[in-house]
């Protein structure tokens, strides 16, 4: 795909968009606050209780990824 749609197109960005589409389903509130980078760092966190109060947090608190 890379070849033919670009670079953003690699099996590590695939697997990425993978695991967000299944991490947060259609129904769920996405924050545009946060970036790209902020859903991947959340999607590790399994507990979803936990990853909801990180989103809120980094919201709230204007979080960086860093």
């Amino acid at each position: 795909m890379t070849k033919d749609f670009g670079k953003e197109f690699t099996i590590a960005n695939l697997k990425n968009m993978r695991q967000f589409y299944l991490t947060f389903p259609n129904g769920y509130a996405l924050r545009s606050e946060l970036s790209w980078t902020h859903y991947r760092l959340l999607m590790r966190v399994e507990n979803e209780n936990a990853r909801e109060f990180y989103m809120q947090e980094a919201v709230k608190s204007q979080w960086s990824t860093r």
